[in-house]
């Protein structure tokens, strides 16, 4: 490759990364990453090894949400225009991939086929996770509860089990243990979509962060919808019917049924938690109870939209 060539390259790779970079600098609450470090510690991962697999999900992550807000036309996240929104579809379709890329790229470095294999089968199962969830928001019918459940199983779970598999790897723990843990990823991605849907509709400091209920524009596929019987398809709405909906819903119970349904999910993930120290009372669970606190769904009264606009 020529001078010039190896010139034109490089600031094209600058630009490629460009875009991506924006949207990491919009920080988010860095769960992946916080289920990592409790993690390794349960597994007695090095810390080294333990902060490239953080840094591994996180592109990951990132790149999915790049690509997701492109599907679902989300014009903002966490609080700013969506890539596509200030750099264009085509650019934000591009940029996306270099999570992905670079992603792998970090985990090569740890030189072990057995990480990159599950790095691979992750963003294998977020794709096809990604596809059966486009195939519902384009739908005009609601999917079935374990419909929804898989989904989430699959597009949010892949990289709670990309950490998990990462670290049964490096350091395999007990069958059993593994097996629970397993089962409480799979409830945590499941929890995790209950709580962002319940979120997206009625949760005042959700709105700042993604715009005024987009998930009622965004087809049949959040579980409130399921909950309320009610299959909306996918169009924009004006914020007065977006109002009228979320009162429809709150009267007819949708949200006192979904924080009740939130509630199984957060304590199916507890009884995980409690067989595995059962099991193994001499591991270091302290950091893995502290993650599952952190991500326990509590709503004040004064961020429920819907109490606030039924006043």
């Amino acid at each position: 490759m020529s001078l010039s060539h190896a010139t034109q390259y490089a600031s094209a790779k600058s630009s490629w990364a460009s875009p991506f970079e924006y949207q990491e600098q919009h920080a988010g609450k860095k769960v992946r990453t916080d289920l990592t470090l409790a993690l390794a510690a349960l597994y007695r991962v090095a810390p080294s090894t333990a902060q490239v697999l953080c840094h591994v999900v996180e592109k990951f992550n990132t790149a999915s949400l790049v690509h997701d807000d492109i599907v679902d036309q989300d014009l903002m996240r966490r609080g700013a225009p969506s890539v596509w929104v200030k750099y264009g579809v085509g650019t934000a379709l591009i940029s996306g991939m270099y999570g992905y890329i670079h992603g792998l790229q970090k985990l090569g470095g740890l030189h072990n086929i057995d990480l990159m294999d599950a790095g691979l089968k992750s963003l294998e199962a977020l794709h096809v996770g990604q596809y059966l969830d486009t195939q519902v928001s384009d739908g005009t019918v609601l999917p079935t509860l374990e419909e929804y459940r898989f989904i989430a199983q699959t597009n949010t779970g892949c990289f709670f089990l990309f950490i998990l598999e990462s670290l049964q790897r490096l350091h395999a723990l007990d069958k059993c243990i593994y097996s629970e843990l397993k089962a409480m990823m799979i409830e945590l991605a499941v929890y995790y979509r209950y709580v962002n849907d319940y979120c997206d509709i009625n949760h005042i400091p959700h709105f700042q962060k993604k715009g005024f209920a987009p998930d009622l524009e965004g087809g049949p596929k959040s579980f409130l919808m399921i909950l309320a019987n009610t299959a909306l398809p996918k169009q924009k709405r004006t914020d007065q019917q977006k109002r009228q909906i979320i009162l429809e819903f709150g009267r007819a119970g949708v949200f006192s049924a979904a924080i009740a349904v939130m509630e199984g999910s957060f304590k199916q993930m507890q009884r995980s938690l409690e067989a595995i120290r059962n099991l193994s009372p001499d591991q270091n669970f302290a950091p893995l109870e502290v993650f599952l606190q952190n991500v326990h769904f509590q709503q004040n009264p004064a961020d429920n939209f819907y109490e606030n606009l039924n006043t």
